[in-house]
């Protein structure tokens, strides 16, 4: 009769458990998430082309870039640097990476946007089963940044063609094409993610339901500002608990630089007719400069913890 009694009690504390270890972000996305699909559901009006281009950029820059500019502290926590020359040294192999995949974009659009493409998925992926496989990160991340071309073709379109050119369309027609595996791909990560983290389950489904039903750029808005940059500069400060007053320094440094850099460069071309057309570009096309470097340090970081982990004693 004890075991009984015991039995049901210890499946209510691990429920009670795994509730109390949601984290925040997973709760901020997925009530901004069902606030979007309930606006779409009853007709509410939503945003402009123009205004969602423009408040993406706003977004992306005062919630996106932050978690990007914790890259300096990964590259300390992973032994990267230790010295003021070292830290010299890395900003400035960390710029020539961003200037170099910015030119190459200018060179050979097509290729670049789909390596990009790739990238992403890579590290878009990494938001959930973060322990798992790289392959089935990978499945996630595609799953995410294809589906957009199949529910709203014409868009993701327009979109990559403003990024790339007219060949652009090309990519859009072959992640539409790949659809039913992108979907496969979701599916199988939020399978996966249930047994031990089942709120990340919950975040891929409400992802590809977003992904299926919005926008593309009203989804890229919401999962990339709420989940994704949220998660990493929640656990990128509470990595450097402690620190003093380095890392809200270097992340208000590293945040405001390429804002202005953006800033610049927009005020150097000119307004003109294509503006949204224009901030579509520099946004993408900077995300894709910062991107790379990024996933250099993020997996320099994991490949130094491992090293670490495998030390004995």
């Amino acid at each position: 009769m004890m075991e009984q009694v015991a039995a049901p009690r210890i499946g209510t504390a691990r429920a009670t458990a795994r509730i109390r270890h949601v984290p925040i972000e997973t709760v901020v996305f997925s009530g901004l998430a069902l606030t979007t699909l309930a606006m779409l559901e009853f007709g509410l009006p939503m945003l402009s082309p123009t205004f969602q281009v423009v408040l993406l950029g706003v977004l992306v820059a005062v919630l996106g870039l932050p978690h990007g500019a914790l890259d300096p502290l990964i590259a300390r926590r992973a032994g990267v640097w230790r010295t003021p020359l070292g830290f010299a040294a890395f900003n400035t192999v960390y710029l020539v990476i961003v200037v170099g995949v910015v030119l190459l974009w200018l060179v050979a659009p097509v290729l670049s946007l789909v390596a990009f493409l790739i990238v992403s998925a890579l590290h878009f992926g990494s938001d959930w089963n973060a322990d798992r496989g790289l392959w089935l990160r990978f499945l996630a991340g595609f799953g995410l940044l294809s589906v957009p071309a199949f529910s709203h073709p014409d868009q993701v379109g327009a979109a990559y063609v403003v990024l790339a050119g007219a060949d652009g369309a090309m990519v859009s027609d072959v992640q539409a094409g790949l659809a039913p595996l992108a979907l496969a791909g979701l599916l199988v990560a939020a399978v996966a993610a249930m047994r031990h983290r089942p709120h990340e389950s919950v975040e891929i489904v409400l992802t590809s339901v977003l992904a299926l039903a919005c926008e593309p750029l009203v989804f890229f808005l919401v999962y990339f500002c709420a989940l994704h940059s949220f998660r990493h500069l929640r656990a990128g400060f509470a990595e450097e608990r402690g620190g003093g007053r380095l890392p809200p320094l270097i992340v208000v440094v590293y945040t405001v630089v390429p804002i202005l850099a953006a800033g610049a460069l927009l005020f150097v071309i000119g307004p003109s007719g294509d503006m949204p057309e224009q901030i579509l570009q520099v946004l993408f096309i900077g995300l894709a400069g910062l991107t790379v470097p990024h996933m250099i340090v993020v997996t320099h970081e994991k490949r130094h913890q491992k090293k670490l982990m495998a030390l004995p004693g």
